[in-house]
């Protein structure tokens, strides 16, 4: 019996038949397909990828960091413990996963500034569409589209990614923990909330306690929303905390079992404890103003006054809008919590499991929690708010489509604009001479978007209202954005720069608001040939340098014998450039200059026993007990050496001292 295969499929339809029906393309309420919302995101991702790797090679790379990717990447040992330093004498006072990849990437590239800051770039450009796709889930298309644009055009987001900092890759690996996260509160999934758990253990090991800070709030929203019995919720989040707690420690346990004389020192520590770096110079002395000694000897002033620990202004809820910090993140603070107090209203008395609460619980608690941290800790880099920026922009996309959607709250859009619009205003009022044009201009903006989102917000005009709002929300964040790519000429000043980066008009600002210019203008001046720098040198007026002194290089790489060191500098600044160069340098004290470590005699038996020669004096370093005992030793056994026979330049000669402490020298 034959088979009837019907009749024959063909590519084209008969002739004269009619054509077959499309399928509209999904759009939502304010006609956004789904397509074109995801090409705005890969499009905003693209641009962003661009923007922060722009000419990222002339950028001059944090001194810190890239000395210590130089070590690191020398060897695998350096690359395991973060060692600062070629020969692995001290490591960093940070735990070095944001760091392993820049390793990475230099091994791979070479020791290129641009491969140095290749990974925050990528991990910059990559978290504008993660967050779309995590703001997606919760809330749609059109929204999410709207929030990866706002985070790109972040001014302090495009500052810090532009350098090789942590903060990047931080916000970047913790984006990915609340996608899975946001998948685990779905279905109550077991699996995907132990991927969150050990996707912040990992964001741990790229900056420590600012990955684990996101965790009561992913606690809170998932006791409160997953589908499961509470039993069930509780369990869940038990295994989450074992396993972030055990992914977290798997670095600081490596450390720790391995015996001392067999890793660097611990920076941070007078202990050499990788628990005591953490913890405490890390973490609670940051946060206490009141500097207790525990992590660190405790700075010496020679006009004894307090350490300036603080370098984001005055602590207290309005520090986010200072005039340090207000244009780095504030723009569009005020209306994300405007919206995040709509967008909870609107949720109203929803189910418990309901998504779109917990979306609002979610990124209003990561927003409460940061902004508070950081508005009430002691010691913050400006650069340090850029994790709000994802909140800010989640909160601002979602909440911006619910004003425009919904006639119950229609009145929040105007509202919002007009107070984006006016307190842009008075953060470029702070730089008048700014582009002073884009004051007037982003008022009009505000007020015209005000006025059409009331008359004039469906239909075809509705584009132009949205075109005219952009230009309120968006025209002064990016152009307080637009000086990162122009880095500052003078090497010294970019060094500023890149070790606390800014946005805005004034790249010469140091991190405590102080213009690197007038305080150079100020300051001391070489004068005659018989002129040089007082011993022990008074810290806070001594150069940071920012490059390697070439006729200095020369002279310790003509005179090494064989020695371990080719030099050894008082603190991390003074070492940086001279280990970027490929020399060997003992950073004695550790980044600040504070850490016990060497002691005078252990500096003592270094030279004694051929691992060390040449000890320079300069450099910003705090002294503290130990520094000081360590410079009184070197100007009791070590001969000055004639600044004429090390370097040519003048500034050099004035600000640092060279000493040879090869006995009978």
């Amino acid at each position: 019996m034959s088979q009837d295969l019907g009749t024959p499929v063909t590519s084209t339809p008969p002739r004269g038949a009619a054509p077959p029906v499309r399928t509209p393309k999904k759009k939502t309420k304010t006609g956004l397909s789904a397509l074109a919302a995801k090409r705005i995101a890969v499009l905003g991702a693209l641009v962003a990828g661009i923007a922060y790797g722009w000419g990222i090679g002339g950028n001059a790379a944090h001194y810190a960091y890239a000395a210590a990717v130089r070590s690191m990447s020398s060897n695998w040992h350096n690359f395991l413990y973060g060692a600062y330093d070629p020969a692995g004498f001290m490591s960093v006072d940070k735990a070095p996963g944001a760091l392993w990849l820049q390793a990475l990437s230099v091994r791979a590239f070479g020791y290129e500034t641009w491969a140095l800051l290749l990974p925050g770039a990528i991990a910059g450009a990559v978290s504008v569409y993660v967050l779309f796709v995590l703001v997606r889930r919760w809330a749609g298309h059109a929204p999410a589209a709207l929030a990866a644009v706002l985070l790109a055009a972040t001014p302090i987001t495009i500052a810090a990614t532009r350098v090789n900092l942590p903060d990047s890759t931080l916000i970047l690996t913790l984006l990915v923990a609340t996608y899975a996260f946001w998948r685990a509160l779905e279905k109550a999934s077991p699996r995907w909330l132990l991927l969150t758990a050990a996707l912040v253990g990992v964001g741990f090991h790229i900056k420590l306690a600012m990955a684990l800070a996101v965790l009561p709030v992913l606690g809170i929203v998932y006791l409160v929303a997953a589908p499961t019995s509470t039993g069930r919720r509780v369990l869940h989040l038990l295994g989450a905390g074992a396993v972030t707690a055990a992914v977290s420690s798997i670095w600081m346990l490596i450390v720790g079992l391995t015996p001392a004389g067999s890793r660097p020192y611990m920076d941070g520590s007078t202990s050499n404890s990788v628990w005591q770096m953490v913890w405490s110079y890390n973490l609670f002395d940051r946060a206490d103003a009141a500097k207790t000694g525990n992590s660190a000897e405790l700075p010496v002033l020679p006009d004894g006054k307090v350490t300036p620990v603080d370098q984001g202004g005055d602590t207290g809820v309005f520090r986010m809008f200072n005039d340090l910090i207000g244009g780095q993140i504030s723009w569009l603070l005020p209306l994300a919590v405007l919206l995040l107090v709509v967008g909870l209203v609107a949720a109203g008395r929803a189910p418990r499991t309901d998504k779109t609460r917990a979306g609002w619980l979610l990124w209003g608690g990561w927003l409460v929690l940061y902004t508070g941290a950081l508005s009430f800790s002691q010691s913050i880099h400006p650069y340090y708010t850029s994790i709000l920026a994802p909140a800010i922009a989640a909160i601002g996309g979602v909440g911006l489509h619910l004003a425009w959607t919904n006639r119950r709250f229609a009145w929040a859009l105007p509202v919002g604009l007009l107070a984006t619009g006016a307190w842009a205003f008075v953060l470029m009022s702070r730089s008048s001479d700014y582009v002073p044009w884009l004051r007037p201009v982003v008022a009009i903006a505000a007020v015209l978007a005000a006025v059409l989102v009331l008359v004039r917000r469906t239909g075809k005009f509705a584009v132009v209202t949205g075109a005219v709002a952009g230009v309120a929300l968006l025209a002064g964040p990016v152009a307080w954005a637009a000086p990162a790519f122009h880095p500052p000429t003078d090497p010294r000043t970019a060094m500023f720069q890149n070790f606390n980066p800014l946005a805005g008009p004034n790249p010469n600002a140091l991190s405590t608001g102080i213009d690197l210019t007038k305080f150079m203008a100020g300051g001391p001046k070489p004068g005659g040939p018989g002129q040089a720098m007082p011993l022990p040198p008074p810290i806070m007026f001594q150069m940071m340098p920012s490059d390697a002194d070439q006729k200095l290089l020369g002279f310790l790489k003509a005179n090494n014998r064989g020695e371990r060191f080719d030099l050894a500098t008082f603190g991390g600044t003074g070492a940086s450039p001279y280990i970027r160069a490929g020399l060997s340098v003992m950073p004695m004290g550790g980044f600040v200059g504070t850490m016990p470590m060497p002691t005078a005699d252990g500096l003592a038996d270094a030279v004694h026993s051929g691992q060390l020669r040449y000890v320079l004096f300069g450099g910003f370093a705090y002294d503290s007990p130990t520094a000081l005992a360590r410079k009184d030793w070197v100007v009791r056994n070590c001969t000055r050496i004639p600044p004429p026979a090390y370097t040519a330049n003048p500034w050099m000669g004035f600000t640092s001292a060279l000493f040879d402490c090869k006995p009978g020298a």
